[in-house]
């Protein structure tokens, strides 16, 4: 948990900037191990619109261009924080949990 940064975003290691896909592979750990009660989700999910490109897209700063491995593990944190419209994320996967075909 010590690696949630005071902009909201997650770190990889001490003494980096925060990092978009950091917001899926920490998350991802928390949910698996009954941790994600514990994350600021207000604050993950305004770093989280803070990267995102107004072209679309996410990028690993704020600030900076658009990638598509950001953009996914971006996109993919948001199913963390339980945005309305995205359907549940398996976090061992990184894929949708499909309910119905």
């Amino acid at each position: 948990m010590s690696r949630q940064a005071s902009d909201g975003g997650f770190q990889g290691r001490t003494n980096k900037r925060s990092d978009t896909c950091y917001a899926f592979w920490i998350g991802a750990v928390l949910k698996l191990i009954g941790g994600d009660a514990f994350i600021d989700k207000i604050a993950l999910r305004q770093f989280l619109l803070s990267c995102q490109s107004k072209y679309g897209g996410f990028s690993k700063f704020p600030g900076a261009l658009p990638d598509l491995y950001h953009s996914y593990y971006g996109y993919t944190a948001f199913s963390f924080l339980e945005e309305p419209g995205l359907s549940s994320l398996c976090p061992e996967l990184g894929f949708p949990i499909l309910t119905s075909l």
